[in-house]
This record gives C-alpha cells, sequence and structure tokens, in this order.
C-alpha cells in the first residue's frame, strides 16, 4: 500500500492496477458466534501501534506510538499527559501521510520492577558512513527508567544494533521477549524492490528487473534484512551476546538470526501458556496476508513464497504452481498457519472468497479468564476492510483437526477505525489498537479492551 493522502483514502495512486479494489468488499467468513465487545479503553493517542503493561504492581499499561512517545494509561484508564519517553529528537522526520518508519516497536524487560529497562526499536536519520542515498538507520535500544520511576531521560539510551535501511518500506518492527529471557527482533526485507531512497518509485506489481535483486535479502544468512533476531540483552558489552543454539551462532551467517525468509515481520508475540510459540504477522507484498506460528529456527519462505503460494517477482500476477521446498542450506520452508488474500487478489483473476482485507496487524493467542470461549484461540487483526475509509477487522483463528492444516477463520467483530495492533496484559486479556489516519500523525487513535458483551 502507497497512500500517501491524509483523512478519508481514495483509492491508491496506482490506479491502473488497483483501481477496481476501491470499490471491491472483503469476502464473508462465518461469524464466530462469540458474545465480545470492543470496548473504547482510551483515545486521543496517535498512532498506537503497541501495548505493554509492566510487572511493577501498578497496574498501568505503556502504549507505544508510531510518532515516537510511549504514553502511560493509569490502572483507572486515565491518560497520563506526560510520556513516560519522548525519544522523537532521536527519530527521522516523519511524513503526515501514509508512513511505515517511525517507533516501530516496545518490549518491556522480564524484570523491569527491578531494572527499569525497557526497549524499543525506531528509524532514526541516515547515520554518518551510510550507503549514499539510502533511506535511514534502523536502530534498537535500551532505555531505562530514572529514579521517580515516571519518566524515562531519553539519554539513558544504550545502541544495541543499528541497519542502515535501503527505503522506507519493508520495516517488519515485531519486538518481544521470549520465555526465555531473550529478546526478538523483527528486521523486514528492506523494501529496496520499490526503490533506493527517499521516495517509492515501484509498486509491488511493477518491479523491473534490475531492482528484483533485492528480494534475495531476505534469504541470505550473512544480513539481518528479512529476520527475526534472537539475542541475550543481559550478557555481553556494550551490547549483547548471541545465544549459542542460534542457528547461525557457529557456523557461516550472521550469529544473531533466528528464523528468517520474512518480507515484513510487523508484529511478533509469544503464547504465554504451552510451548510458548511465537506467532508473527507477515503483511503480504502482493496478494497474501500470513501469521506463521513460530517454535524453532528456520525459514519462512519469503521471498520464494509469499505464504503458501510460490511467488516471482517479474510475475506476480501469474506465479509458477511449483517452487522450493527447501533452502540451500537444507532448510525446510515453513507454511503459515493463517492465509489469506487481500483485495489485490482480484489483479489475478482469482477467487474473490479469499479476499479477507488489506493487511494483517498483529494477532494474540488468548489466555485470559475474562472470555472463556476465546481461551486457546488465535486473535487477529485485519487494517482496513476498504481502502478508502477506516474499517478495521477482527478475526478468530481455531487450530485445524489435522496436524498441517490451516488454521480456521471466523469473525470477531468490525471496529470504526484502522486496526493497527493487537496487544495484551500481564493477565492474557487483549486489546485492539486502531486509528483513523493512515499515518503517526492526529489525534484519532484509539485502545479497545475485549470484555464480555453485555458486562461480565
Amino acid at each position: 500500500m502507497n497512500h500517501r493522502h491524509r483523512g478519508v483514502l481514495p483509492c491508491p495512486l496506482l490506479a491502473v492496477l488497483l483501481g477496481a479494489l476501491c470499490n471491491s468488499l472483503p469476502a464473508a467468513v462465518p461469524d464466530a458466534g462469540v458474545a465480545v465487545a470492543f470496548e473504547p479503553l482510551v483515545a486521543g493517542l496517535t498512532a498506537p501501534i503497541h501495548l505493554e503493561q509492566p510487572d511493577d504492581g501498578s497496574g498501568r499499561l505503556f502504549v507505544a506510538q508510531q510518532d515516537g512517545l510511549v504514553r502511560v494509561v493509569g490502572a483507572d484508564g486515565t491518560l497520563h499527559e506526560t510520556p513516560l519517553l519522548d525519544p522523537r529528537a532521536r527519530l527521522l522526520s516523519l511524513e503526515q501521510g501514509f508512513e511505515e518508519r517511525g517507533l516501530l516497536g516496545l518490549a518491556i524487560h522480564p524484570r523491569f520492577a527491578d531494572n527499569g529497562r525497557l526497549f524499543v526499536t525506531y528509524s532514526a536519520p541516515l547515520r554518518a558512513g551510510a550507503p549514499a542515498g539510502w533511506n535511514h538507520t534502523r536502530r534498537v535500544s535500551e532505555f531505562t527508567l530514572g529514579s521517580e520511576a515516571t519518566r524515562i531521560d531519553p539519554d539513558s539510551e544504550r545502541v544495541l544494533l543499528e541497519l542502515d535501511w535501503p527505503s522506507r518500506k519493508h520495516n517488519g518492527g515485531g519486538l518481544a521477549f521470549g520465555p526465555d529471557g531473550l529478546l526478538y527482533i523483527g528486521f523486514g526485507d528492506g523494501g529496496g524492490v520499490h526503490g533506493v531512497g527517499p521516495k517509492v518509485l515501484y509498486d509491488a506489481f511493477a518491479v523491473p528487473a534490475g531492482n528484483a535483486h533485492w528480494d534475495r535479502l531476505a534469504q541470505d544468512v550473512t544480513t539481518l534484512f528479512g529476520k527475526i533476531l534472537r539475542i541475550d540483552v543481559d550478557g555481553g558489552f556494550p551490547a549483547y551476546t548471541v545465544p549459542a543454539s542460534n542457528p547461525f551462532a557457529h557456523r557461516t551467517g550472521r550469529g544473531e538470526i533466528y528464523a528468517w525468509g520474512f518480507r515484513n515481520p510487523y508484529r511478533i508475540a509469544f503464547d504465554p501458556a504451552g510451548t510458548g510459540q511465537m506467532v508473527v504477522t507477515a503483511i503480504a507484498e502482493t496478494l497474501w496476508e500470513a501469521i506463521y506460528l513460530v517454535g524453532q529456527p528456520g525459514n519462512y519462505g519469503w521471498a520464494v513464497r509469499e505464504g503458501t503460494h510460490c511467488f516471482d517477482r517479474l510475475r506476480p500476477q501469474a506465479p509458477p504452481p511449483d517452487c522450493p521446498r527447501r533452502d540451500a542450506l537444507g532448510y525446510r520452508m515453513h507454511d503459515p498457519i493463517v492465509e489469506y488474500g487481500n483485495l489485490k487478489i482480484a489483479l489475478t483473476g482469482g477467487d474473490a472468497t479469499a479476499a479477507l482485507g488489506t493487511a494483517v496487524v498483529g494477532g494474540q493467542i488468548y489466555r485470559g479468564r475474562a472470555l472463556p470461549a476465546l481461551q486457546g484461540r488465535l486473535v487477529f487483526a485485519d487494517w482496513s476492510a476498504d481502502f478508502r475509509k477506516p474499517s478495521g477487522q477482527v478475526f478468530l483463528a481455531d487450530p485445524p483437526p489435522r496436524l498441517g492444516e490451516a488454521w480456521r477463520l471466523s469473525k470477531l467483530g468490525d471496529l470504526p477505525s484502522r486496526a493497527l495492533s493487537v496487544a495484551r496484559d500481564l493477565a492474557g486479556e487483549l486489546y485492539v489498537l486502531s486509528g483513523d489516519e493512515p499515518g503517526p500523525y492526529g489525534s484519532s487513535g484509539r485502545v479497545y479492551r475485549l470484555v464480555p458483551r453485555g458486562g461480565p
């Protein structure tokens, strides 16, 4: 998506390819039949993209906004005027239109109550020595809570990792601590296929052959692009150590890599029960939105595959029927547990019943108590049912009866705004974050809490 207008969106500018889609409607899926309501918790935010609750007994919530602020919602649901963290002076200048850069992830250290440490990943100005003409530098940093426990000094920043980014797209942004106490980081493939530099030059369906080589980065284990990293932030100086169990810790490849073959791992979340597997939300490049359940290191297919489908950059509307199932190192390419077509599937003359929305933006496996009918089920959100107007969607996915099959989808509800993320608190209760605008500006951002319809 390359929207560049504020407010209600017109058809995308690439109308030659997408014109008919502006009048398309998402396909129907069965109603989930669960009495759930989306209860407004807080409003007046700017593009909220993540929420976490610190284990410090305060009952408060930390909400990360794409514009750079980390806001605090008190235990009484009040939005505090003073942010917890304001590193905006360290971010690059963000556009007042469709924008994928900014503050992209937040993770609270598992022992935050003792050490006051939290981690963010954001888009910084291009650093000195970066390749000429590239877009920005991606940064992963640690900040530490001050003695007053209400505000973090931006000068407490400890930069763990920097990666120069060729374009403004395919950023990823997922950031989370796993049950192993290690930090997992989602890096997109860099988006170089769309043009290197400040502007998007090529649509996903019109990339010239000379730019197709950028797609190979996600499969290249000597780079960090298109990967989920795993690092130990409690060891090593000045930044981190690489866990010995990472697949390339002792062989050719970047030791930080845990899983690879991702275009845009926008959100990652761990199931707090069972095996603690990681739910990875992978926004589509062309046709197929996907969610992966990552329980081990390995290859997740991009750009050989998009979801379960073969992918050919130069024939995106007519991909080949067959493609490799294993990579050059012998790793099997894993299929997603959830896959659905976005509205661009009409370009291929494909089955309209496969088109459910525009972009998958996050998912969590429910482990709370307020909604027993959701127990063990995946709740995920789609950005908007319609390109032109705020119309977020929330779905359920249920494990299949047979191992290896895709999870079964049903509709949980609709939002009056664009869905931006799905998050959970320490009790396992879920929240949907949203906003009307297509970028990090304005104050239309909201947080909804999933509650029983009609009250507890």
